[in-house]
């Protein structure tokens, strides 16, 4: 019984562990603090390799670009950018699979570790037993929900990258445009600095605090718009516009009964919306019923919908006063 306690003990540290390779990925050795100028040179050391940008190559392009001035420089300074932008993609991309793996590896092996668990709990005949393996499966159910609460803080991993990719695409994206300028306007150490944002942007942290703050500007967003369609004024209509819209639906009413369109369609025409000559009773109403909606809304659009239709004869009518006096005797 205790050899699989024991077991059972030691499945749950392994599990624990796979939260180890969830904080980042290793950082490039061409972006490491303290500043690789005081790297140790090759005639003392083997060179530090990082993927095809080597640490010795970013030394030398770093001395020859403080040497440099003008055109060379700039050559020197895209180099750099595009070669550790490149070091920096190889890192996220390589972590983003492992993440995907390790977060799905735990989670497999803690729902395994759950069912064996519950399944010798209730096999097991002695009431220690019971007790004990209903204990470890108490803890290791927690354990799944601590992980998934204090390192992913709920969220999925396909949300998480998704949040560092997109964080990432914004940064290089201004970077890109700032390599259009000389180096006095954006010298290598700006360039430098956007690519170490560039990097922490492809972690779990900076993708979390990406998607926070992708849901507060968001909720930020909605609650303007809500305070606006909530305080915007409901339309007003004058005994004129009452009039002109009875008139409007009863000729488009008689058109449609008759079968000619004529009027409708140079109605329609008139107020710059497409229509074909030869337009029948269901395309005009298409066209018709969306604009009737947008001048219900709209005063201005209420107007000219209006005069479009005295204008082309759909309806001949004397406006009303836009007041509810009455006439004098």
């Amino acid at each position: 019984m205790y050899p699989c306690l024991f077991a059972l003990v030691g499945v749950l540290l392994l599990q624990v562990g796979c939260a180890g390779n969830l904080v980042r990925p290793k950082v490039p050795s061409v972006i490491v603090v303290p500043s690789p100028a005081a790297a140790p040179s090759p005639a003392n050391e083997p060179p530090v390799k990082n993927g095809n940008y080597t640490l010795d190559n970013y030394v030398y392009d770093l001395t020859q670009y403080g040497n440099g001035s003008g055109p060379d420089a700039v050559r020197l300074r895209n180099k750099m950018v595009y070669s550790i932008a490149a070091e920096i993609d190889y890192a996220f991309y390589d972590y983003e699979t492992k993440l995907f793996l390790n977060e799905g590896q735990f989670h497999v092996g803690a729902d395994f570790l759950q069912l064996g668990l519950a399944a010798g709990s209730t096999v097991s005949i002695g009431a220690r037993g019971k007790t004990i393996l209903g204990a470890l499966l108490t803890g290791v159910t927690g354990m799944n929900l601590s992980i998934d609460k204090n390192y992913f803080r709920q969220q999925t991993v396909q949300a998480i990258a998704s949040s560092m990719e997109a964080n990432r695409d914004q940064i290089k994206t201004a970077i890109l445009k700032q390599l259009a300028q000389d180096t006095t306007a954006y010298p290598f150490a700006a360039a430098r600095a956007d690519l170490i944002r560039y990097f922490f942007a492809g972690t779990l942290s900076g993708g979390l605090q990406k998607l926070g703050q992708t849901a507060a500007t968001d909720a930020q967003a909605s609650k303007i718009d809500l305070t606006n369609q909530q305080v915007k004024p409901a339309p007003i209509f004058t005994p004129a516009d009452i009039q002109c819209v009875e008139a409007v639906n009863a000729a488009i009413a008689a058109g449609n009964k008759s079968n000619d369109q004529s009027k409708a369609i140079a109605f329609l025409k008139e107020l710059k919306a497409t229509i074909a000559d030869d337009a029948k009773e269901e395309d005009v109403m298409l066209v018709l019923r969306p604009l009737g909606r947008n001048a219900g809304r709209d005063t201005a659009l209420r107007a000219q919908y209006c005069a479009a239709a005295q204008k082309t004869g759909l309806i001949n009518i004397i406006a009303v006063p836009s007041t509810t006096t009455p006439p004098k005797e």
